[in-house]
Parts: C-alpha cells; structure tokens; sequence
C-alpha cells in the first residue's frame, strides 16, 4: 500500500483489498480522484450492465472500453458522461495464447515499473470500473491486436483531472518498455499443462 500511495499521491479509503490475480467482476484496487482528494479504494472490475445501452453485454467486456465506445454518438453507453476517471492498479497483464482447448496464458507488463495506473473509468459511488484497451504495440501484438492504456507517472494527474484525453495523455507505448512471457500456465486455472498429463 504504501509503494500505491506515494506512486499515486493518494491515500487508501478503507482497507483495499490487493490480489495478485483477478478476473472480471472480481474487486480490483483503483485510484480515483474527487474535490481535490485522490483515493486508493477496492471496485469491482467491470461496469454494471445499467450502463449500457444494451444490457446484455457479456460480463467480460464489462471490464474493458475502447475509446470509440465513449464517444456520446457511439450508442454503446447509456451516459458516458456520467463517468468517472480512474487508474486501475495492475503488476502485470495476461492474455490467453495457443489453439482452443490449449490455451495458456501470455504475461506482459513493464519492465521498469513494477505497479503501473491503466488508464480507466468508472461508475461514480464505486459500482464498477472499467480499463482502456488501445491498438497493441508490435510485441504485445503477438498476444492479442489491443493493449491496456498503460499511463507514465507523470500522466497521472492531467489523466484524473481530466485536462489529458486519450491521446494526449503521457502514456507507455514503446515496444522496448514492455516484456511478454509466454508460460505453460493454463489459462482458467494458472496450472502447468504437465502437471495435468
């Protein structure tokens, strides 16, 4: 907590409850920022589906926005100004890798800053967040065509106060920035392919 607080220039609300893994609706550590005071606290990582237009949108993309999908005229969300920014607390990222039925999962992240903000919204109340998948840079690419919108310190502030926007926000895209490890961890379970033969 207090790598977060001094990264971040907040202070905790609560005790937010830090997991090394998680997977959509599960609680994730976000920073949030109101009235001048910025806040570490616990959400849960997806959007409620009242958020959307249409409601039935799978649990998963709950937890990720592209940025066309908060464009006011894009019809995806019910209000997206209503909106709050966040930073979604992360160490590293994975993505499912190899044929259906083998899948195993791929982990990326950055190399010199072990605890990274990606760039997100959320529901204003703490009912849910939601991160920003941007077009991957070239190794990412070899994972998956998207990346997470993974911010430098010094973009913290102008991301939160809201005076940034997605493209102008100081943000980590450098290929050489990033590490990607592909494991033989299955991607449902984190067990090891031969410890299951």
């Amino acid at each position: 907590m207090s790598e977060m607080q001094a990264l971040f220039g907040a202070e905790p609300c609560g005790k937010p409850a830090w997991e090394p893994l998680i997977w959509p609706g599960e609680p994730v550590v976000a920073v949030t920022e109101r009235n001048g005071r910025r806040m570490i606290d616990t959400q849960a990582w997806g959007l409620p589906a009242a958020a959307f237009v249409d409601s039935d949108r799978s649990r998963a993309h709950r937890a990720i926005l592209f940025p066309r999908e908060l464009r006011a005229d894009a019809g995806a969300l019910v209000d997206p100004g209503e909106l709050e920014r966040c930073l979604i607390v992360l160490e590293s990222f994975a993505y499912p890798d190899g044929p259906g039925g083998q899948r195993t999962r791929a982990w990326a992240g950055l190399w010199e800053q072990p605890l990274v903000g990606w760039a997100g919204f959320c529901v204003p109340g703490g009912q849910g967040c939601a991160g920003l998948l941007v077009l991957a840079n070239p190794l990412i690419e070899r994972a998956s065509r998207h990346m997470p919108l993974l911010l430098r310190p010094d973009g913290h502030d102008a991301w939160l106060d809201g005076s940034a926007t997605i493209l102008s926000v100081a943000a980590v895209t450098e290929e050489a920035d990033f590490f990607l490890e592909r494991t033989d961890e299955r991607w449902s379970t984190g067990a090891s392919l031969d410890d299951e033969d």
